[in-house]
């Protein structure tokens, strides 16, 4: 089968990468023919076709007036990747099309191309975009489903929900509208992919069809990560990694392990990854001995931190959807601690294959550290039971055939 792969990024940005190179890959192995379109951008993994890669557009860079309304336009309508993507289609002429993170980059013009060629579609529901204009459900540091609920984005302009903007905020409101109401974009999508059955939820109530929406959970490769890397013995660290940022409670977990930190002097926090709030929580945390910051690491770094890590701990303020941090630790037989919200409430068992604390809850969150440090023969049980349980419902092999008969039903 010829397979066209299409995501904004060409870097490991997040979860999404992640998941676009991991099936990718699949695909590949299995003797599939695989096309990969993306952005031009210095971060790119090597690759031979980028010529025919669209411009990447950098909304966090300040340029002249002009282009700013230029950026502003292919947010709409992109011209240049509708006809670098016209390009591929017509040289490479794939059966079908699997869409991952496309929006503002490259527009809706490319979901219209495809469909003028026949073209079906796939779109995985990596966030919330399509439902929340700032693609996260979370507004002035708290959950908010106003513009689900009212099937606007209204509430993203007076919320000032991008950047604390109103004009960021109201170009992603008539973005969201646009592609809603005037596009009618979910018409278009043959099938909908939501990893966590919270985003699926969350679709239906947003008004597309149950049955374009397809409950496919994320993989992880069981050979992807060696598990000859894990540590024999228990360290005394807790480690998040990810993004730093608001939504990600980092601020929220520092500030719970130090009011329980005199009693456990031994142990430590350790924070791996950058983000905007990094310079905030250096500042008002990195001279006490127990909270470490690691910076950004690549995947071999990484791994070997995880891999030494006594407990996981995501302390999301936002409803996540489904984070391969879970997976990655998972598979290296390392438990999650992680606050009750969106889809990590349905991937983690309590006590079983994790922990979950109350979400936003510095006494619940502080009570699971405590009792994870005095049970670490438990913690060592849920650790070898999840690992199990990533390796039986995750595996790249299961998501292979459900993933192909997707396919080929469409």
């Amino acid at each position: 089968m010829k397979i066209l792969q299409i995501n904004k990024f060409f870097f490991l940005k997040g979860g999404a990468e992640r998941h676009f190179f991991d099936l990718s890959e699949l695909l590949s192995m299995k003797g599939h023919q695989v096309f990969i379109w993306s952005t031009k951008h210095p971060l790119n993994f090597p690759f031979l076709n980028q010529k025919d890669f669209a411009k990447f557009i950098d909304f966090s860079k300040k340029d002249s007036f002009l282009k700013e309304i230029k950026k502003l336009k292919n947010i709409f309508w992109n011209k240049e990747a509708k006809k670098k993507l016209e390009k591929i289609i017509k040289y490479k002429k794939p059966d079908i099309a699997h869409l991952h993170n496309i929006f503002s980059h490259f527009s809706s013009s490319i979901i219209y191309i495809l469909k003028k060629y026949n073209i079906p579609i796939i779109l995985t529901l990596h966030d919330y975009k399509l439902f929340c204009p700032n693609y996260k459900f979370f507004s002035k540091n708290k959950i908010c489903f106003d513009c689900l609920k009212n099937k606007n984005y209204k509430s993203c302009i007076y919320k000032k929900c991008i950047k604390d903007s109103y004009i960021k905020s109201f170009a992603g409101y008539l973005e969201g509208k646009w592609n809603k109401d005037f596009l009618k974009v979910a018409e278009k999508i043959d099938i909908f992919l939501a990893p966590s059955l919270f985003i699926k939820k969350k679709a239906i109530e947003w008004g597309i069809p149950k049955e374009k929406i397809i409950h496919l959970p994320n993989f992880i490769d069981e050979n992807y990560i060696s598990k000859k890397t894990k540590s024999k013995k228990q360290s005394n660290y807790f480690l998040y990694f990810g993004r730093l940022s608001k939504e990600k409670g980092v601020e929220f977990l520092i500030k719970s392990f130090l009011n329980i930190s005199n009693d456990f002097p031994e142990w430590k926090l350790k924070i791996a990854g950058d983000g905007p709030e990094e310079r905030k929580l250096k500042k008002a945390f990195q001279k006490n001995k127990q909270i470490e910051f690691l910076g950004r690491k690549n995947n071999k770094e990484l791994n070997k931190i995880i891999s030494k890590a006594y407990l996981i701990v995501v302390p999301s303020l936002w409803p996540e959807n489904f984070p391969y941090s879970i997976l990655e630790s998972n598979i290296l037989a390392i438990p999650v601690l992680a606050s009750r919200t969106g889809g990590l409430t349905k991937l983690i068992k309590h006590e079983k294959t994790g922990l979950l604390f109350k979400l936003g809850d510095h006494d619940d969150l502080e009570n699971k550290i405590i009792w994870s440090i005095r049970n670490p023969k438990k913690i060592k049980q849920i650790g070898e039971l999840t690992q199990k349980e990533v390796f039986d419902k995750y595996n790249s092999e299961k998501y292979y055939e459900k993933i192909m008969k997707i396919y080929k039903n469409i």
